[in-house]
């Protein structure tokens, strides 16, 4: 029987703490893992692509808005597109338009919180506890392959504040990874070598932040013993995250003295600014591009622009000459609004052209990268029936060439948790999945 009387020490929990914070920088000093021996012959790779405020979508009051709804009026193969995904026309056969698919827990949410929650699905309505995204658990299974496990990226980086998050990626805990933003910082970060003093210095803090671990995991097999149930299972989970970050650790000690790529960088523009917004996203795309190349990472996410006006993002429409901000769009300028989903959808078709032209053996690299571009919200931020486009992933067995449309709202968990199978991810459920969603699979 657990003693209600007995406390832990204070003293002991800060110190837990102070390691458990500490780890994550001493990751990002090395976030890579060694390759296996067993690393397949064609990497499978994951890109998550998220742009907020939902999308324009004008009512039948509006006949003169018709050609510019985003989704498609008709179900099936034979699905005609509209004005905002026509740039996607020439990628039928490789994208598949989702309709009615939504996380049931933020339904009756205000659409502000999506972006924190499109890969993770998690329930917040109770509380902010955040749960692991969709991209890192991919990571968990493949970024042993590569230097870098993940690349999380958006245009205006961090990770922003709880419900307005400037990233969609978070960890096994739940935590925001932050997103980087500057091009030239992603580039020398992704094939820059540094000096061997760096070197020798990156060694010896990841030698220290090992010893930290495995200082904490001792104490804690003691502290497990005089721990009630409950707590136990919570000291558990905690556990694991310890030795997942102990083998990172490990494995980038490896990686070091492993020289880096060679690379052109010669068609990038690495100063570019948002304050180009065109080109500032393809060159966001580019970068991810090139890390799939050399295979650098396997995972990656870029959010395009953050919820309810936050960042640099909202700019981008009146960069353009498209009146005001993105968020006031999405409430006051539907006609706008339609036409900025139209140049984002322009932007998707240029990743989609760069994956399509590179070659693999007999396949093209995006045979072998499984895509997702889409919205948390449909119209003015309502959490229901997100705009979503998957594309690629033939080598994975996924079929393409329509529109899925769904009867009734059906839980997004159904396909994220199709999509970790397609990774021979063993996964029994992802958020609030209800079952498999078989119809992408050939």
């Amino acid at each position: 029987m657990f003693n209600s009387a007995w406390r832990l020490n204070r003293r002991t929990v800060l110190r837990g703490l102070g390691c458990g914070i500490a780890l994550p920088w001493l990751e990002a000093m090395g976030p890579a893992a060694a390759a296996g021996a067993d690393a397949p012959t064609r990497p499978r790779r994951f890109c998550g692509i998220f742009f907020a405020n939902g999308v324009g979508l004008p009512g039948k009051d509006k006949p003169e808005l018709r050609d510019w709804h985003w989704f498609p009026y008709t179900a099936g193969a034979d699905y005609e597109f509209n004005k905002p995904l026509e740039p996607l026309a020439p990628h039928r056969a490789d994208i598949t338009i989702l309709g009615d698919l939504s996380h049931p827990s933020s339904r009756e949410m205000v659409g502000h919180a999506t972006g924190d929650l499109w890969l993770t699905g998690a329930d917040v309505r109770y509380n902010l506890t955040n749960s692991i995204s969709l991209d890192q658990m991919i990571a968990r299974s493949v970024g042993h392959h590569t230097r870098v496990p993940s690349l999380v990226m958006s245009s205006h980086g961090g990770v922003g504040p709880q419900t307005r998050a400037t990233t969609i990626s978070f960890d096994g805990e739940g935590r925001a990874i932050p997103a980087a933003s500057k091009p030239r910082q992603i580039f020398e970060r992704l094939f820059t070598q540094g000096a061997d003093g760096d070197k020798a210095g990156r060694r010896q803090a990841l030698a220290r932040g090992r010893r930290q671990v495995d200082v904490l995991l001792e104490d804690a097999a003691s502290l497990r013993r005089r721990l009630g149930r409950p707590d136990q299972r919570r000291l558990d989970e905690f556990l694991q995250s310890l030795s997942e970050v102990e083998s990172r650790l490990a494995r980038a000690e490896t990686w070091i003295d492993k020289p880096l790529p060679a690379v052109d960088a010669d068609r990038l523009n690495l100063e570019v600014s948002p304050e180009g917004p065109a080109e500032f996203i393809r060159t966001m795309f580019d970068l991810i591009v090139l890390a799939f190349q050399t295979d650098t990472t396997r995972v990656a996410t870029y959010q395009i622009s953050a919820e309810d006006g936050v960042g640099v993002c909202e700019r981008f429409p009146a960069i353009m000459g498209l009146g005001k901000g993105h968020h006031w769009l999405s409430h006051h300028d539907v006609p706008t609004l339609a036409k900025y989903d139209r140049f984002l959808s322009e932007q998707y078709a240029y990743f989609l052209d760069r994956l399509a032209n590179l070659r693999e053996g007999d396949e093209r690299m995006l045979d072998n990268t499984i895509c997702l571009y889409g919205s948390g919200t449909s119209t003015v931020h309502n959490a229901r029936n997100y705009p979503l486009v998957l594309a690629g992933g033939k080598s994975f067995g996924l079929k393409h060439g329509r529109f899925l449309r769904q009867s009734a709202e059906r839980p997004l968990g159904d396909l994220f948790l199709t999509l970790l199978h397609r990774f021979d991810i063993p996964a029994a459920k992802f958020a609030d999945s209800a079952g498999e969603f078989t119809e992408i699979v050939a």
